[in-house]
């Protein structure tokens, strides 16, 4: 069975030397995405189109890559005012990268406007809701997938057809080990809607569904590599060995 790990590279510099060395070092093992964290960076000012499409540029057209400045309240590491963050997020777009992931609660205007401007420059849209406190029950989180997806059709015209381009990215934290279950259950309900979805539980105790979602219909999951963006995130290697050893008898 196929399945897709991302690995996620802090940008906390713009140092293009010092960076080409850990995307060619990430690149040696083979992941099936790379995700490039912006919001590491230590001067906003950095993050331009020349220098995203200079990073781009180390990467593809090997593997597809995935852009996110993600906003402070959902893990991201840089306090910034919403607008500026905004401003950032249609740079990245502008250079064109596969992926670029935003926030579902982002501000109606601004969301219409990244959502049109990705489709102007052919980038495909991560819609993420993280939760750092708990997992919430499986009805509470489908009513919130359902809402934002009439939001999507309502007020931003989003036919059925980019609908299903479109990738929801739902990550909890567990709290127990039984929390594991919801997203794995989240992943095989909506894959069979023809649905994308990326959906597990962070945390040590969220390590289960971490492994087990790119096997329930997850589009992919995280794998560290050169440090975690996020607690609980394993090793590509381990996360490969694991899903190897379940499917040897398959």
């Amino acid at each position: 069975m196929k399945y897709n790990i991302c690995v996620p590279i802090k940008i906390k510099s713009a140092d293009i030397l010092e960076l080409k060395s850990i995307i060619a070092e990430v690149l040696k093992s083979n992941p099936n995405l790379i995700e490039l964290r912006y919001d590491y960076i230590h001067d906003i000012q950095l993050i331009t189109q020349d220098f995203a499409t200079a990073l781009l540029a180390n990467i593809n057209p090997k593997i597809p890559v995935i852009f996110t400045f993600r906003a402070q309240e959902e893990g991201g590491q840089m306090k910034v005012e919403e607008k500026i963050r905004v401003k950032i997020l249609k740079t990245l777009i502008l250079s064109q990268p596969n992926y670029l992931d935003i926030e579902m609660n982002t501000e109606k205007r601004m969301l219409g406007e990244l959502i049109e401007l990705a489709k102007q420059n052919d980038v495909n849209l991560i819609f993420s809701s993280h939760n750092f406190e708990k997992t919430l029950a499986y009805e509470v989180i489908s009513d919130q997938i359902n809402n934002f997806l009439s939001r999507l059709r309502e007020d931003y015209g989003l036919d059925s057809q980019l609908t299903e381009k479109i990738i929801l990215k739902m990550i909890f934290t567990a709290q127990t080990f039984e929390d594991n279950l919801i997203p794995l259950q989240l992943c095989k309900e909506l894959t069979k809607k023809n649905l994308n979805i990326i959906s597990f539980c962070m945390g040590t105790l969220g390590i289960f569904s971490r492994i087990l979602c790119v096997l329930n219909g997850s589009f992919l999951t995280y794998g560290s590599l050169v440090g975690e963006t996020a607690p609980g995130q394993i090793d590509i290697n381990t996360i490969r060995e694991t899903i190897n050893i379940l499917q040897e008898d398959k």
